[in-house]
């Protein structure tokens, strides 16, 4: 099932394909995450062999940059192994899915891999640990699985802080956006809002004030400063059973054909679009597309001409 790397080859390989290779692959595979130990070995595991961890907190992966990642992959190699965890058949994931899914879009049989004996709490804790240093988490992600590691395993948020290396009151703060309104996790999977206006939006209780506050924050593109005093004046504006002034939310048939348009454009540009309407009454607003690097930008200059 398993069969030891030699350890020559191995850092002779690593040393080669990681010169020259720059800022990006190194971006792309970073070292950074779980803490190494001087015990562990890197072995070969059959890619079949292993499973992904169904409690990882890392959920969304973009499938663009996972074939990007594949690419470099079947040109590369694997330049920093996996972390699994044995079970009963095979092993499972504990640090290094997207590497996983890459290889194996890649058509790799086998990966490099290091075995650790670890219980489902340390499991669970290495992943979280390891998406946090590389960032690799959405707010909503991060949120989630904080808030599994306290009532799964009964941590207190003082334990939980001092693991992760964050002040409580960010480990507090963090855990309060699984108490946002259902609807708007998307948006703030998706980035189009950030943690700092969900946990604005928070100061209202109520999810139907928290849904119509959230699509004028969207509408207006505001900053999270701005989109705290708005919420501040929307608040007074209700406790003194006066209408805050809010523009006229977006006919449900004129954001369809936002949608529609912004779909169009993806295709045809290759690129994340976004179409944000300031002004209702006139139609104005602005396009917001968005790009990887500088020669991705080239390449959009050249087809916009």
């Amino acid at each position: 099932m398993a069969r030891t790397a030699k350890t020559t080859t191995t850092a002779a390989k690593k040393k080669t394909t990681t010169k020259g290779l720059g800022k990006g692959l190194s971006a792309l595979l970073p070292t950074e995450g779980i803490p190494e130990n001087t015990t562990d070995s890197v072995i070969e595991l059959k890619i079949n062999d292993i499973s992904p961890n169904t409690d990882q907190p890392r959920k969304d992966f973009d499938e663009e940059k996972l074939n990007e990642l594949a690419a470099s992959i079947k040109e590369n190699g694997v330049i920093q192994p996996i972390i699994v965890q044995r079970r009963d058949k095979g092993y499972r994931i504990v640090a290094g899915e997207r590497r996983w899914r890459a290889s194996r879009l890649a058509g790799l049989k086998v990966i490099p891999a290091i075995v650790r004996d670890l219980t489902d709490q340390e499991t669970m804790e290495q992943a979280l640990i390891e998406n946090l240093q590389r960032e690799d988490l959405n707010p909503i992600e991060e949120a989630l699985a904080m808030q599994m590691l306290l009532k799964t395993h009964k941590l207190t948020q003082e334990q939980l802080a001092k693991k992760l290396g964050k002040p409580r009151a960010t480990i507090a703060n963090t855990i309060r956006l699984t108490n946002i309104n259902e609807s708007l996790i998307d948006f703030i999977r998706s980035g189009e809002l950030s943690a700092g206006h969900a946990k604005a939006i928070l100061a209202l209780k109520d999810e139907e004030d928290q849904r119509r506050v959230a699509d004028v924050i969207m509408t207006r593109d505001m900053s999270v400063r701005q989109a705290e005093e708005y919420i501040k004046k929307y608040i007074w504006a209700k406790e003194n059973n006066t209408e805050p002034k809010a523009k006229k939310e977006l006919d449900p048939q004129v954001k369809l054909s936002i949608k529609e348009v912004e779909t169009r454009l993806k295709k045809t540009l290759g690129s994340r679009v976004k179409i944000k309407v300031t002004d209702q009454s006139t139609g104005k607003g602005k396009i917001v597309i968005d790009y990887k690097n500088n020669e991705d930008l080239d390449r959009l200059i050249e087809i916009l001409g």
